[in-house]
């Protein structure tokens, strides 16, 4: 198979645009899938300058209902009119991020006027596309999750609490005795998710792609930074998995834990192309 990075915050050359959010294009065998839609429509930008038509999409998934992998989806509902998108029923709760630098409320999740169009599929739980394509979602425990998930939110009768995360999904794709595992932010601790793609496949994913979600904590005690990189890295690195990771693990957080797995983890930018 075939990851085409279309959106992510940086870029792997000035040829292509970035922006805080995430976007891949992956080919499988059998489908021409779109995971995530970036912050607005400029993945469509780079999808074209890597030659990819996004009209031929067959299927695609919304991996949680924030809008740094969302704010597209209008966009790509507007240039492909046939492939479904997939996504959990809370995608579009109200979300907010409570940002302490500046300090700040901000609005994070998607464009309501979206939610009955007819191509969203809608699910509640775990579902089985085919035999190459499996989706779960409702992870628990918390072995190793980011601490960044304390400033995110979601609104429950009318107070905001803190976000369990229950709209986030991850894919499992199947190919040739392979399992890639393709997440958005892992929010739910990439640990956990990776051990519950095990309980599904009955062995360890071959590889996993996604955001850390590792960005902009402990910003103020970079020593605690340090602990808990090296601690996920010790996780990680105890399963056979090549991880391909981005958008909210962070520079800084990808370049300690680079040095500590070395070609176990790799980094992926606007324009990458990885083929597993």
């Amino acid at each position: 198979m075939k990851i085409s990075v279309l959106m992510e915050n940086t870029a792997s050359s000035e040829k292509y645009l970035c922006r805080h959010g995430l976007s891949f294009y992956i080919e499988t065998r059998k489908h021409k899938i779109l995971f995530d839609m970036g912050p607005d429509g400029d993945f469509l930008q780079n999808a074209e300058k890597m030659n990819i038509d996004l009209s031929q999409v067959d299927i695609a998934f919304l991996s949680h209902g924030h809008y740094d992998h969302g704010g597209g989806l209008k966009a790509f509902l507007e240039v492909n009119q046939k492939a479904k998108i997939h996504m959990q029923k809370g995608v579009f709760e109200n979300y907010f991020a409570h940002d302490t630098n500046p300090e700040r409320i901000r609005y994070i999740g998607l464009d309501k006027s979206l939610k009955g169009n007819q191509r969203l599929v809608l699910h509640d739980g775990d579902y089985r596309i085919d035999e190459e394509l499996e989706v779960f979602a409702g992870v628990t425990g918390r072995i190793c999750a980011s601490p960044a998930n304390d400033s995110l939110f979601v609104e429950s009768e009318g107070q905001q609490i803190l976000d369990s995360f229950q709209h986030e999904q991850n894919l499992l794709i199947h190919q040739d005795g392979k399992n890639a595992l393709i997440c958005g932010c892992s929010h739910n601790g990439m640990v956990n998710i990776l051990n519950r793609a095990e309980q599904i496949i009955g062995k360890s994913a071959d590889w996993a792609v996604g955001g850390l979600h590792l960005k902009g904590m402990y910003e103020e005690d970079p020593g605690s930074a340090e602990l808990f990189f090296e601690k996920l890295a010790d996780c990680l690195m105890e399963k056979p998995c090549v991880y391909y990771t981005c958008h909210c693990t962070g520079r800084a957080a990808y370049e300690y834990m680079k040095e500590k797995m070395g070609e176990q983890i790799h980094y992926l930018a606007s324009g990458d192309v990885a083929v597993l």
